[in-house]
Parts: structure tokens; sequence; C-alpha cells
């Protein structure tokens, strides 16, 4: 080869590569754009959840106050309807927050309890009944704990808007990870009261959060020294007297690393290894495991996973609603549930779900399972399995009224647009075998409730349509 085909080869080379590295350059200044507006719109999700977090539990202070001083049946029952209702919000947006093990934490138990005991109570009322001094104490109670938590969210949110805090927590970098880091830079000091001083600055630290999710983890802590309401409600799924839905049998730490290893790779998570990270004291919980962004607990009695959740960052949507919940019924199969989807909420980036069981064409709505469902490749990214765990038993499903017997319990003014067979909950751990009838009344729809023992209108729920989907009142 001659010097001129040389430098011909050399200016051609040059220039493929310098080709080449625009090219790089330039996909990667998009990739790190696209992963920026991903990150920006998340967070975004996140700020709106917290504000509305922070509203709700305002609502639902302010309501359980004025609640207690009301003097008539009608101003009670109205404020707490608006407890009920602020309490519902409260759930479902804590549940929006990248805050860890949502969903079984003291704060998400608490408030629960808190809607469905008002729930409980507004019924009552309303059928001229009045609230016992025991029922009094217990609402007492629940305002005191709600004014603690509130004023611990918005404390959080303070610093939120004022310090710009976090979401979450920065990873430890290589020197803090070995055990270096500013621990050197105290012991540096040669001051004779330094290890006193960084015991204190550790005590500080961990009083003082430096991301949201921290400060949502140290709120959930320091709950931890008031013991748990027992109040046994219709929606209670944390502390029944006894399970009734756990299999027989009790199972040791490696049994439940290996239960939570397979659930972990039917979900999709090939090769996962979870460890030990504790253990629960709840009447539905055993072992807390934990494996890269995944968290779950596996009960001790009868050895399955009651609660899961993946805090994988999540990326841009794939899938749409339907995709979506077909992939949901693909991963339940594979996991082994064989469940109805009974409702689905879309916010974005996943859908929220509620799935139940049916037996001999009956749906059994206490028994529910609640799903988080990721649209970026359809994995569930959230089980919570309690409800099921919890109220699961053997029914008695023999139905008094015939069908049309049951229809005639019903307004002319209905439409039925379907007819299913369902168990649904009542007051207390009481339950009610039903006819549930959905139809359209006023030019609105409703799901009515007929007890196909004695005929008794149980429920009537209200279907409102929304954009993230159809939402029961």
């Amino acid at each position: 080869m001659n010097a001129e085909s040389k430098k011909r080869l050399l200016s051609w080379l040059s220039l493929t590569l310098g080709i080449a590295l625009i090219f790089s350059l330039g996909w990667g200044y998009y990739e790190f754009r696209e992963l920026k507006e991903y990150k920006t719109e998340t967070e975004n999700q996140y700020s709106r959840a917290f504000t509305d977090l922070v509203t709700s539990l305002n609502e639902v202070e302010t309501s359980i106050a004025k609640a207690k001083v009301a003097g008539s049946t009608a101003q009670r029952v109205l404020y707490l309807g608006e407890t009920w209702k602020g309490s519902e919000s409260a759930v479902s947006r804590l549940g929006q927050l990248p805050a860890d093990e949502v969903g079984i934490s003291y704060v998400d138990t608490f408030i629960n309890q808190v809607g469905d005991f008002s729930k409980a109570m507004t019924r009552k009322m309303a059928a001229a009944a009045v609230m016992s001094a025991e029922e009094q104490a217990t609402l007492n109670k629940m305002h005191e704990r709600v004014i603690e938590i509130n004023r611990s969210v918005q404390q959080v949110y303070n610093q939120f808007n004022s310090e710009n805090l976090a979401w979450v927590d920065k990873p430890k970098g290589l020197l803090q990870k070995i055990g270096f880091g500013k621990s050197i830079q105290t012991a540096a000091q040669g001051d004779e009261n330094s290890g006193k001083t960084n015991q204190q600055n550790q005590q500080a630290a961990a009083q003082t959060p430096t991301s949201v999710r921290g400060g949502l983890k140290q709120l959930d802590v320091s709950l931890q020294k008031y013991p748990p309401f027992t109040y046994q409600g219709e929606l209670d799924k944390h502390y029944v007297d006894k399970p009734l839905g756990l299999p027989e049998g009790e199972i040791n730490e490696s049994k439940a690393v290996e239960v939570g290893k397979r659930f972990l790779e039917d979900l999709g998570q090939t090769g996962a290894a979870p460890q030990l990270s504790g253990l629960s004291d709840n009447l539905l919980g055993g072992f807390n495991l934990t494996y890269k962004d995944s968290y779950l607990e596996v009960s001790k009695k009868g050895g399955v996973v009651t609660f899961y959740r993946d805090q994988r960052e999540l990326n841009d949507r794939q899938l749409d609603v339907k995709k979506t919940l077909d992939s949901t019924y693909a991963s339940l199969a594979r996991i082994g549930w064989d469940l109805v989807v009974t409702s689905s909420e879309d916010l974005g980036s996943y859908v929220l779900v509620d799935a139940v069981p049916r037996e001999n064409g009956t749906l059994l709505y206490p028994d529910k399972i609640r799903l988080t469902i990721a649209t970026d490749n359809g994995q569930i990214i959230g089980f919570d399995a309690n409800p099921y765990y919890a109220y699961h038993h053997q029914r008695n499903l023999n139905r008094v009224l015939t069908l049309e017997q049951a229809k005639a319990k019903l307004k002319k003014e209905f439409k039925i647009i379907e007819t299913k067979m369902a168990v649904i909950s009542k007051l207390g751990t009481n339950e009610a075998f039903c006819y549930e009838f959905r139809g359209t009344a006023f030019g609105e729809e409703y799901m009515v409730y007929i007890n196909a023992l004695n005929g008794t209108e149980e429920k009537i729920s209200r279907v409102v349509n929304t954009p993230a989907g159809k939402l029961i009142q």
C-alpha cells in the first residue's frame, strides 16, 4: 500500500470515527434528556401525591375534631363521612410515595382503621343508633394519634419544600461502606469529647431525615411505641383475632427464604437471592426479606408470601391498561392464583388492581388481593394478600331467594346490566351472601347488593367514571 493510499485510508477512518463519536455523543445526550424528563415526571407525580396526602390528613384531623363536638346526629354523620373519605384518600396517596414497606406500615394500617371506624359509625348513626361510650373513647384516641401523624408528615413536607429534601437517600459511597467518611474527620479533630460529640451527631442524624422516604420511615418507627388498635372493622386486615386463611404448619428462616426466592423468580427476577432482614410480630407475618429493591413478608404459619413491594425505578410506559391486565392474569397464574380483577386504577407508570377469588361462581370480596402492575413491562411490583389470608375460609353459599325474588327488591327505576353472586363484608367480621346487581338509575351507574338469604338490601355502591378508570364509591 503506497503512501497516498494509506493517507486516504487514515482520512476515511478518521472521518468514520468522527461520525461515530458525534453519533454516540448525540445518542448519549438524547438518552440523558429522556432520563431527565422521566425523572422529572416521576418526581412531579410524587410531589402531587405528597401534597394530596398532607391535604387529606388535614381534612381527616379536622373532620374528626368536628365529629367529636357535633351536637346533632345529622352533623356527626356528615363529619364522620368526611373522615371516612379523607382516610381513603390518604391511604391512596401514601401508596403512591416512595416509602419503604408502604401497605404494611403502622401509618397505613392506622389510617385504614380510622377510615373503617368512621365508615362503620356513619352507617350506625344513619340507622338511628348512637355511639356507645366505648366507641366515643375509640374516636378520641384515634384523633390524638391522627394529630401526631399529621404534625409529623407536615414537618417532613415543610422540609421537602424549604430544604429541597430528596425523595430517597443517596446510596453510600465506597468509603462510607468500608467505614470511612465523616467519622475520620471527627476523630482527627483530637478533641477529648470527640467520641461523645460523634454519638450526639449520629443521634441527631437519626432524628433529622435526609429524604422523604427516610422521614416517613422514621415516623413509622416512632409510632411503634403505641399499641395497635384492636378495632375489628370490615376493612381491618391486620389485627384479626385469628387469621382464617393461612395454611397449616410452621416454617423456619431457611424455608422462608426459599419461599421468597421462588416467588421472586416466578415474577421474573431470575436468580433472586433474598435475605432475611427481620421478623414481623403481626398475626399474618413472620419473616421480612429483602432483595435489591424488593421487600417481602412471609408468614411463619403456612409459609406464604403475604406482602411484596418492588421499589425499582420504572421505565417509560409500554402497555395500555388492557395489556397490563392481561399480563396481570399471566403473572398471577405463575404464582398460583386464579383471581378475577374487580377494579383497576390507571396511574400512568403503574396500574392499581383489586382482584378476588371466585368459588362456585361467587365472588369473595373480603378475600381480595391488592396488586400494583408496572406499565413498562407488565410485572407485578406490589402484592398485598393480607385480606385474603385474614378472611378466607369455607363458606355456606346456598341461596334462599331466587333471582326473581331478589330482583323484586330493586327500585323500578333501576335497569339491570349484569347480575352476579358475591360475598361482601359487613360491620365487624360479619359477612353477607348476596346477589350483586350492576345497573343504571337516574343517569348513573350503581351496584346494589341484595341478601340471598333474607332479601335485605345490604349495600349500594356508586360507579363513577374517571380518567384513571371506574371508581367505586
